[in-house]
């Protein structure tokens, strides 16, 4: 366990960096002797999200994942409620968003808010300096709080439907700290006080901050635009407005992105959800001009160089995937964005026969069979990618119909 625990911490880690990895290693130590039921749990979660798929044929609904799903209910039914309980949720919704079990991960995300609400953890214990846990307890619960809000908003993008298990954050509330100190850093003393100094969500875009906290900002963002979407208002004025103040600062945030990707390397979850927002938006603008060809004409070039834009990231960290992109460390939160741009120039090919078009599909799903190795809705995106049809394909709810009807905007050629 330990061997495989060091291996998670470098490698799946990074993408959902919610376990404090010094209290996990002291729990370590129980294993040998009287280990907690929940965090013996949470040691087979971690096994569990370090398995790679072997093959398109892989089961992901292994008996491992199966054992994990039926502990964690029997916790739960017999009311041994822990935040370590809350680990193996995260860790279960993160397992199976990335290989593409839509129903039980929109299903274990409500679960996982329900469960974390449970603690207590929607009442932000971490915006005071004063409260009773230590601080390095109360990081991890503010970052637990945070993940599950972040895959409710981006399962929620990807699946249509704007009722969020996860109220809304305000504007003042506390970020994740920086990454690398909350992995690393053995040193409490210097922790507890970059804890106590913690960015808030209405942090300035152009201010540094970690890359979990980026992700909260852009994911934040994201569900904004879910409901603008999927629950638009009647006000038809109001509407209009929202969407392009959406539009305008989910695009002020693409250069910072690209950049900090670049400087620092290894994530791209941010990045991924702020390109897969801006489709999503773009395609309900599109389905909204009512004739305006002038308006039309801009979102339809809006949308194209959105793609244009994710194949030039995307080529650039394929390139560099051995050195800062290792299998372990690919975040799910950017496979979406590549399936839309993927999208895009297959509609651009079919109706303009450019072939550059062609030849960034190509790319394009090279880059997607690289995503199969590590997470296994890399397949289903590209068989949807092999069966596309001749028209103008919506980019938004790839999955429509899965579980829950929706109000999916429908465009036309």
């Amino acid at each position: 366990m330990r061997s495989i625990s060091t291996d998670f911490f470098t490698g799946t880690h990074q993408r959902i960096s919610t376990i404090s990895k010094i209290k996990f290693h002291e729990g370590l130590v129980s294993l040998a002797t009287t280990p907690n039921a929940d965090f013996a749990t949470l040691c087979l979660a971690i096994l569990l999200i370090q398995e790679m798929p072997v093959g398109k044929g892989t089961v992901v609904q292994s008996p491992l994942y199966a054992t994990v799903k039926s502990f964690i209910n029997m916790l739960e039914a017999s009311n041994d409620i822990s935040l370590d309980l809350a680990h193996c949720r995260v860790l279960v919704t993160f397992y199976e968003m990335g290989h593409g079990l839509h129903t039980a991960a929109y299903l274990s995300v409500a679960g996982s808010a329900r469960l974390a609400r449970t603690l207590g953890l929607h009442r932000k214990p971490w915006r005071s300096l004063n409260a009773d846990d230590g601080k390095i307890m109360l990081e991890e619960k503010k970052r637990v709080w945070w993940a599950i809000g972040n895959m409710d908003r981006f399962i929620s993008l990807c699946l249509g439907d704007a009722h969020f298990a996860t109220n809304d954050s305000e504007r003042r509330d506390p970020l994740p700290i920086e990454d690398l100190l909350w992995s690393e850093i053995s040193d409490m003393a210097e922790i507890e006080h970059v804890i106590s100094s913690a960015p808030s969500l209405d942090t300035p875009f152009d201010v540094r901050v970690g890359q979990m906290a980026r992700e909260c900002q852009i994911s934040h963002l994201a569900g904004r635009v879910v409901r603008h979407v999927f629950d638009p208002l009647p006000d038809q004025d109001f509407n209009v407005e929202e969407g392009l103040q959406l539009e305008r600062t989910l695009k002020a945030y693409l250069p910072l992105l690209a950049n900090e990707e670049l400087e620092i390397g290894k994530y791209c979850g941010a990045f991924g959800v702020c390109n897969s927002a801006l489709f999503v938006l773009y395609e309900f603008m599109l389905s909204h001009c009512h004739g305006d060809s002038v308006e039309r004409d801009r979102i339809v070039q809006s949308i194209n160089e959105i793609s244009i834009r994710v194949i030039i990231f995307a080529e650039a960290t394929h390139r560099d995937r051995e050195v800062n992109y290792p299998i372990e460390t690919q975040s799910p939160y950017l496979i979406y964005s590549l399936y839309q741009a993927a999208v895009v120039q297959s509609r651009l090919w079919k109706q303009e026969n450019d072939p550059q078009c062609k030849r960034n599909l190509e790319s394009l799903n090279d880059i997607l069979h690289a995503f199969t190795n590590r997470w296994m809705i890399t397949w289903q995106y590209l068989d949807i990618l092999e069966n596309i049809n001749d028209r103008w394909s919506p980019i938004v709810l790839p999955f429509q119909g899965v579980f829950i009807s929706s109000g999916q905007p429908t465009i036309t050629s």
